[in-house]
């Protein structure tokens, strides 16, 4: 579990950064209406859920969380157009004046939560899905979340279709 935990913050800290720097603000997204600066200003979001600063309501059956946890933790692709667990599947508005700006938060915020979960790895948050995660826990998601909107703007390639 050790070296994967490792990988996962290696990821983030590094192969996500790196790519997310590509990242134009005219890229298309293969499915969904997010732009590029919707996506990252959603990611910021997930972070800050991620330690507490945002809490959302849990909308699954207490009898689902183990299985969702498990799906959300495991380094494999996630269904596409995924409601949002606030129910409202309309673009919100930007917080932040330009891609480059909400580029630079979220790469504030990937650092904050590493920080974050090495001091805390215990502290639980809840997931809206998953229900209580660990930071630990969370940052499994995180990598699995990134991946999916780096296909969704083709960062990456779809690891599904391989």
């Amino acid at each position: 579990m050790q070296s994967e935990l490792q990988s996962a913050q290696t990821f983030l800290k590094d192969e996500a950064k790196a790519k997310l720097n590509e990242l134009s603000s005219d890229a298309k997204a293969k499915w969904g209406i997010m732009t590029p600066q919707h996506m990252l200003e959603h990611l910021i979001v997930t972070f800050k859920m991620s330690i507490g600063r945002i809490q959302l309501p849990v909308i699954s059956k207490e009898e689902d969380l183990p299985r969702l946890k498990q799906y959300l933790m495991k380094d494999s692709p996630m269904r596409r157009n995924v409601p949002s667990p606030t129910g409202k599947n309309e673009l919100q508005p930007l917080r932040f004046p330009s891609l480059d700006a909400a580029r630079e938060k979220l790469f504030t915020e990937i650092d904050a939560f590493i920080d974050y979960m090495e001091a805390n790895p215990d502290t639980l948050a809840n997931h809206p899905y998953g229900g209580p995660m660990t930071a630990q826990e969370w940052l499994l998601f995180h990598r699995k979340h990134f991946k999916h909107h780096m296909i969704q703007f083709g960062l990456i390639d779809d690891y599904e279709k391989k």
